[in-house]
Parts: structure tokens; C-alpha cells; sequence
């Protein structure tokens, strides 16, 4: 059956913008990690020349082989990680151009992980790995959480929607820091303290989902294990991972690869934006395009999205918190700003672009989207339906700035309605220059069609719409935060399918992305640690499993070559393992990818070059 819509005029707010209020572009400060002397060691995604090569083979004690082992090179002095995994003999091959001595690491589900020491690689020809059987207690802390999750079970619908929507908006549910608790205070606590990031639940939901998580995370005997989630194996092992350790005190929300080949990442900790140079391994932060701030949060810009202009000459990037859009010139190294009032929208999220080039960004707690007129150079915001009255008035910026703020100071955490807030979040053009939009807390979608000058509303069979992407058809790709599936949404006509996640209901994807060469649909498993790739003609998923722990993944890139980027954006980020926040690298599956990528899958403007 079509879904039901509905459409409105929408109603229109203005702002211009305001003076850059950068720092001086003399003060440049350039932060690195280990950074070596000339020739430092490169970690390669694929083989070079000059690579040397290194190979082995993993059994259990008993000689049996273990297919997608993740074998991992550890260098500390760059602070780069760089995996592949083991074949259904157990064989390994690593391509790897190493002057620095590094660490080898053998991990597999159920096993204790195991380590050599290479300090000269070039003389290394080959290292193979027994690998010890781990404790009910060490296997524990190996799981992902989205086996625990499983634990908690589905009290009932519309409370387990809640519960996700609001207990894992930013980070895993089931990780050491989020399992601890052993008393209804202690999560009592932690309920507290999720205000703060502006989470809202009703009392129905904390009490029962106390009582769910108490029962869920209680270990009754040795042997109570939860379900072990198979290691990779076939396909899965033919992928190489590379992953770039963050200074400490960062957190990138999001990254995207930039048209100048360089990683560019949102920082929302340090609200610094961070530059990766792969090939060099260089970290570099733009200190002097950080914006001061503003009365209301001080300091607390909460920089969270990046998305490069369609132009090939500059990078987008949205600071919640702060209120402020920017523009950042890659050519000539300055930084633009539109400062919005909290009288009229707050936290703009989400950046992308319609087909003549035009931004269009989710303003999250007013519900509104917002765009700049390219003749006025104005900032703009349209409001977004509601389904009540009640939602418009908690929509409406002054009472959303009241209560964002009451949180903060508060840790006020109640709500009454489950739904109250609609929450504007994932944004997407279609080739018919539609702007799509998702509204995460209110089971919607919708379009505005900038021609006609109107909204259209769309009901989802599935709740939490999250970060969406298109396809070169015009289908919308919607993960289902709360159901642990991915859909698809044909407009033409209007027909919801949905995908089961093969890593489980339990899992959760926060974003996915359109490979932009073939159609095929890419998608974090934010709560599974892994990233998953899902092909639309066979209707059939590959699960690629990510070498470090607690992860959660966000928004995700792609490079010239088809490789996928994202970053490992637990908040916070000391849960995820080394402690920091990643940005990482995995290889395009049968190798780099020559010609352009489809146009219909990227924005472009007039003079497009990306």
C-alpha cells in the first residue's frame, strides 16, 4: 500500500551572514602524531614494489585453521594500524612498506589475542600464530554490543524504539563503560547524564528498561555467554583496513574525503577540524580557521559534520552547538561563517547539495531545513510539519533553546509524550533535485520541492529515519535505527522494502552511503563493530568486520580510488579501543576503481570537479 502523505507550503526565516571571525591565518599551527624523519614507513592499502611482504598462517592447538583471523601491524611510532584478515586455510598475506619495527596481532572471536614483536621487517619472510583459547570472562569483553543488546530483549515496541532512539543516539550499548552499573541508582545516573546530550525519555521507559538492562547484563554462571558473532570468512577476508589513531582530546563525528585527496575530520571534542594526509600518515589541525564561539555555549561549538562543495574548491562544515554554518576555502586557506540565531533555528546537522550546487542543511531541534541563497549569500530556514501541536511548540526555537539549556544545567531528562521532539536529521537530493529529509524521532520522511515551493510528508513502516542516501534511480536508502533493518523507498511508487541486517535485529545503522560507481549500498553497523555492503540486484550483504572494538561508525566517504572512509565515533571515545578516535581506511573489494564516478550520485554544480 502507498504510504500516506501529505503536503504545505512551507514557512521561511532569514539571516545573513556574519563576519568570518577566524583567527589570524599567520597563527597556523600544524599537529602531528609520531610523525618520523624524512622516509617514514608508509602503510599501503594495496602492494607496491617496494613492499615487502609477509605471510603466515593461524591455527587453533589443535592445527585446525582459522578462517578471518584479523591480523593487524601495530606501529606506535605512527600511530597507524594496518589489517587483513586470513583465508579458509588460515593464510595471511600482508603488503607492507615498514621502517619502523611494529607490533603483529592475531585476533579472533573466543581466542586470546596474540602478539609478535617484527623489528625488521624486510627480514621478515613469514610469522604464523597458535592461538590460545580464551576465558568465559576474557570472551565477554571481546563481544560487540549489539549481542548484549539482544539481552535486553523487545520489552515492547514502542518502548524499545524509544530506547534506542535515545540510549544509543551516539554511542554502542553494551561496552564496558555503558555495562557497569549494577544498581538502579547507578543507571539512574546514567540516565542523568545522558540529558546532557539532550536525550529525553519517559519515565515508563527508564524504569522498565532499568529493570531490563539489570536482568541483561547479569552474568549468572561461567558459562553464561551471549551468542558469538561469526569472524569473517569468503568475500568478507578479501579487504585490507587501515586505521589512522587521532591525537587524544579528539572525536571525529565525521570526516569526508576532500578534492584535494586529503581526509578532512569534524572534531566535536576540541572543535578543531583535523586534516589527514594518507600517503604521509601527516595530522594536521586548522587551528586558525576556529570560530570563538558565542554567548549562549561559550566554547562549546560542538563541531559535527564535513561535506566537500561540489565546486572542488572548498569543504562545508555545520558546529551544532555553536550554531554556525561555515565554508572553509581550501585554495586560499580562510574560513567563512553564518552564525544563526537561536531565535530562530538550533544545531544545524546534516550538509548536502542540490543539482545546481546550492547547500541545504537539517536544523535538528527546531525541525527545520536550511539553505543559503546563492544571489543573497542569506542564510534561510523552513520550517518543517509536525504531526501535533504539541510537537510544533517544543519545535519552536525559543522553548527548544529553554529546554536544550534546562538539560544542560539540569540533567532534566523527563518526558511525557514519547514523541515530542520530530527532530530533523538525514538529508539527501534526488536526481529530480528534490530535497529529501528524514525526521528521526517521528517515523517520517519528506521532500521539498523547491519548484513547486512545497512539503511532502511520508509515513515509515520502521522507526528512527536516520542519515539516508539516493541512488542514481532516485530510491531512497534509509537505515532503520531502531529495527536493525535497511529499506529502500522507491517515490515513484511510494513502496517501503526493508532488508534485514545480517548481523541481527540487535544492530543498529547510523548511516549509509551509495558507492558512486555501482549502485551498491554501504552502511555502518554502529553497534556490531562492523561495516556492512549490501548489493541491491542480489539482495545480499557482505559483513566486513572492523579490527578494533567499539567503534560506531557515522557518516562514510569515498576516494578516488573506490576506497570507503569513515571514523570511529564512539562517544566517548576513551570506550573505543586505544582509547581515541580513528579515522579509517577499507579497501574497495577487487581493487581500485578506474573512470568517473556516476554523476547522478554526487552533487555538482556548473563547474563541478570532484
Amino acid at each position: 500500500m502507498p504510504a500516506p502523505t501529505e503536503s504545505s507550503r512551507p514557512q521561511r526565516q532569514c539571516s545573513f551572514p556574519h563576519a568570518p571571525g577566524h583567527r589570524t591565518l599567520h597563527a597556523r599551527c600544524r599537529a602531528f602524531l609520531g610523525c618520523a624523519a624524512a622516509g617514514v614507513a608508509l602503510l599501503l592499502a594495496s602492494a607496491t614494489g617496494s613492499a615487502a611482504v609477509l605471510s603466515g598462517v593461524v591455527t587453533n592447538a589443535a592445527g585446525q585453521p582459522l578462517e578471518g583471523t584479523i591480523i593487524t601491524a601495530v606501529d606506535k611510532e605512527q600511530q597507524v594500524k594496518f589489517s587483513v584478515y586470513t583465508d579458509a586455510q588460515g593464510r595471511y598475506t600482508m603488503n607492507y612498506d615498514a621502517s619502523n619495527p611494529f607490533r603483529l596481532r592475531a585476533r579472533h572471536f573466543t581466542f586470546l589475542d596474540q602478539f609478535k614483536q617484527v623489528d625488521d621487517f624486510a627480514a621478515t619472510a613469514q610469522l604464523d600464530f597458535t592461538m590460545e583459547t580464551a576465558s568465559n570472562d576474557d570472551i565477554r569483553r571481546q563481544l560487540p554490543a549489539h549481542v548484549w543488546v539482544e539481552r535486553i530483549g523487545r520489552i515492547d515496541p514502542d518502548m524499545d524504539r524509544e530506547f534506542r532512539i535515545e540510549c544509543m543516539m551516539c554511542h554502542q550499548q553494551g561496552n564496558n563503560m555503558a555495562r557497569w552499573p549494577t544498581t538502579r541508582e547507578q543507571w539512574h545516573t546514567v540516565f542523568d547524564r545522558m540529558a546532557h546530550k539532550n536525550a529525553m525519555v519517559s519515565q515508563d521507559t527508564r524504569e522498565k528498561t532499568i529493570d531490563a538492562l539489570l536482568a541483561a547484563y547479569a552474568i549468572e554462571n561461567d558459562e553464561d555467554v551471549p551468542r558469538i558473532p561469526p569472524m569473517p570468512r569468503g568475500r568478507e577476508t578479501n579487504i585490507e583496513m587501515t586505521e589512522w589513531m587521532m591525537a587524544p582530546g579528539t572525536y571525529m563525528h565525521d570526516i569526508s574525503v576532500g578534492p584535494d585527496g586529503l581526509i578532512y575530520g569534524a572534531s566535536a571534542q576540541d572543535n578543531q577540524i583535523w586534516r589527514l594526509n594518507p600517503a604521509t600518515n601527516e595530522r594536521e589541525a586548522l587551528e586558525h580557521v576556529k570560530p570563538d564561539g558565542n554567548a549562549l555555549v561559550g566554547d562549546a561549538l560542538g563541531l559535527h559534520t564535513v561535506f566537500p562543495d561540489p565546486n572542488g574548491k572548498s569543504m562545508w562544515f555545520t558546529y551544532a552547538q555553536g550554531n554556525i554554518v561555515s565554508r572553509y576555502d581550501i585554495e586560499t586557506n580562510t574560513m567563512k561563517l553564518w552564525n544563526m540565531s537561536y531565535l530562530r533555528g538550533i544545531y544545524p546537522h546534516t550538509i548536502r547539495f542540490d543539482q545546481q550546487g546550492q547547500i541545504w542543511f537539517t536544523v535538528t531541534l527546531t525541525n527545520q531545513l536550511g539553505t543559503i541563497n546563492p544571489e543573497t549569500d542569506e542564510l534561510e530556514l523552513i520550517n518543517l510539519p509536525t504531526r501535533s501541536w504539541l510537537q510544533r511548540v517544543f519545535a519552536w526555537a525559543p522553548i527548544a533553546a529553554v529546554v536544550a539549556e534546562t538539560q544542560r544545567r539540569t540533567s532534566f531528562s523527563m518526558v511525557f509524550e514519547r514523541e515530542l521532539r520530530p527532530i530533523a536529521y538525514g538529508i539527501d537530493v534526488t536526481p529530480d533535485n528534490r530535497i529529501w529529509f528524514s525526521q528521526y524521532n517521528n517515523r517520517r520522511i519528506g521532500y521539498y520541492d523547491k519548484a513547486a515551493d512545497e512539503i511532502t510528508m511520508v509515513d515509515t513502516p520502521f522507526g528512527g529515519p536516520r542519515r539516508f542516501r539516493t541512488d542514481s534511480r532516485g530510491n531512497l536508502w534509509i537505515p532503520a535505527f531502531t529495527d536493525g533493518r535497511i529499506y529502500k523507498y522507491e517515490p515513484d511508487t511510494e513502496t517501503f522494502t526493508g532488508y534485514d541486517l545480517p548481523t541481527g535485529s540487535s544492530d543498529s545503522v547510523y548511516a549509509v552511503a551509495v558507492d558512486p560507481w555501482d549502485d551498491t549500498i554501504w552502511g555502518c553497523g554502529s553497534n556490531s563493530d562492523t561495516m556492512l555492503h549490501f548489493d541491491p540486484v542480489s539482495e545480499t550483504f557482505t559483513t566486513y568486520r572492523f579490527p578494533s572494538l567499539v567503534t560506531f561508525c557515522r557518516e562514510i566517504s569515498f576516494d578516488e580510488q573506490g576506497n570507503i572512509w569513515t571514523s570511529y565515533s564512539n562517544s566517548p571515545t576513551v570506550s573505543i579501543e586505544d582509547g581515541v578516535t580513528h579515522i579509517v581506511r577499507i579497501s574497495r573489494p577487487g581493487g581500485p576503481v578506474t573512470g568517473e564516478m556516476r554523476m547522478a550520485q554526487r552533487p555538482r554544480g556548473d563547474d563541478a570537479s570532484l
